[in-house]
């Protein structure tokens, strides 16, 4: 196994990022706006309302059918209807899995870093044939706080058996952006369209198969925080 030179702790957003989750998560919030008596969102809709974790997810999702119920009546019939659709339709984007082959032969130690919770990660990432790249998972649940603050992220790194200065951030949304400036770690911002707020990519991160190539490109040590520009 080849060690790689650089930071070589990497640890992913996974929503948008790793896998695109959109229609199973649309099918629960539908299903559970249904049962409250409204109408369905769309799938763009929704999208957009994804990477805050599921309470702010529905929060949205309820504003928007111009409901006003109470989130913690909610958030049970949701997780009930997103239990039976988390695996249905989900799929990695392309190119990750062996991009994650390539990087585990390269030696670089990955872990996952989300706001979903965290047995709904490992059902997601489990269906998906990715768990055994990871050996680290960190859930919108794991900690008492969620992205963007720094904990998560930092726990992730810890269970990598890393430090800060030797790690990075992969991640679709200006919540991984913000995370990883807390963290005070580079990222690496691919384009997914999720989120309600959109952040610009990284310069030639356009698919999962320019990563190996950034990564390499990262400084070493105390980089610049936030998102990294290339060149």
């Amino acid at each position: 196994m080849k060690m790689p030179q650089k930071r070589h702790i990497v640890v992913f957003d996974l929503d948008g990022t790793l896998v695109d989750s959109a229609p199973d998560i649309a099918g629960a919030a539908n299903d559970t706006l249904t049962e409250l008596g409204a109408a369905p969102l769309s799938l763009a809709a929704i999208t957009r309302m994804i990477g805050d974790g599921a309470p702010k997810l529905m929060e949205r999702a309820l504003s928007a059918a111009g409901l006003t119920l109470e989130l913690a009546d909610v958030m049970p019939r949701f997780m009930q209807h997103y239990d039976a659709h988390a695996t249905r339709l989900v799929k990695p984007y392309p190119g990750v899995v062996e991009t994650l082959a390539q990087l585990t032969r390269n030696g670089y130690r990955l872990g996952v870093c989300t706001n979903k919770p965290y047995q709904a990660t490992l059902m997601v990432l489990e269906a998906c044939n990715l768990a055994a790249y990871f050996s680290a998972c960190i859930g919108g649940d794991s900690l008492p706080q969620r992205k963007p603050q720094a904990e998560p992220l930092l726990a992730a790194i810890a269970q990598l058996q890393g430090t800060p200065d030797q790690a990075v951030m992969v991640g679709d949304s200006a919540t991984d952006l913000a995370t990883a400036v807390a963290a005070g770690i580079p990222a690496l911002i691919i384009p997914s369209g999720y989120g309600v707020e959109t952040v610009a990519a990284t310069p030639g991160f356009d698919s999962f198969a320019d990563l190996p190539r950034l990564l390499h490109m990262l400084p070493s040590g105390n980089a610049p925080q936030g998102a990294f520009t290339g060149g």
